[in-house]
């Protein structure tokens, strides 16, 4: 299911129109080409790791932001990551399983919605 995500880092606030509700993504990650709008980019300090799914591996960096908004589901001081996202499709994030899971949302599969 695709949807509609705003965060804010640094007092900046970004919406994301194209991301992927996926509850088989262990974790949250944007794209950086997205990211880089509100000038969000790699520092040295920030953690690397590195994705393994069907689509291969991918390295990311993170960063906790002030504010993750889906629909009604807020949650604040967040950590995300954010990579590359080539997957052949346009995508601006992905929220996986640890947002989920912290704001205790639902999902009705029959009515693609999230409560």
């Amino acid at each position: 299911m695709f949807a509609s995500a705003s965060l804010i880092y640094s007092d900046k606030q970004l919406v994301c129109k194209n991301v992927l509700v996926d509850t088989g993504s262990a974790g949250t990650v944007f794209s950086i080409d997205k990211l880089l709008e509100i000038g969000m980019k790699p520092e040295p300090e920030d953690v690397i790791r590195e994705l393994r799914g069907v689509g291969g591996t991918e390295f990311v960096f993170v960063k906790k932001i002030d504010t993750l908004k889906l629909g009604d589901f807020k949650i604040t001081d967040f950590e995300i990551e954010i990579g590359a996202m080539d997957y052949g499709m346009e995508i601006d994030g992905i929220i996986g399983l640890d947002f989920l899971l912290k704001v205790k949302a639902k999902i009705d599969l029959e009515q693609m919605e999230l409560y």
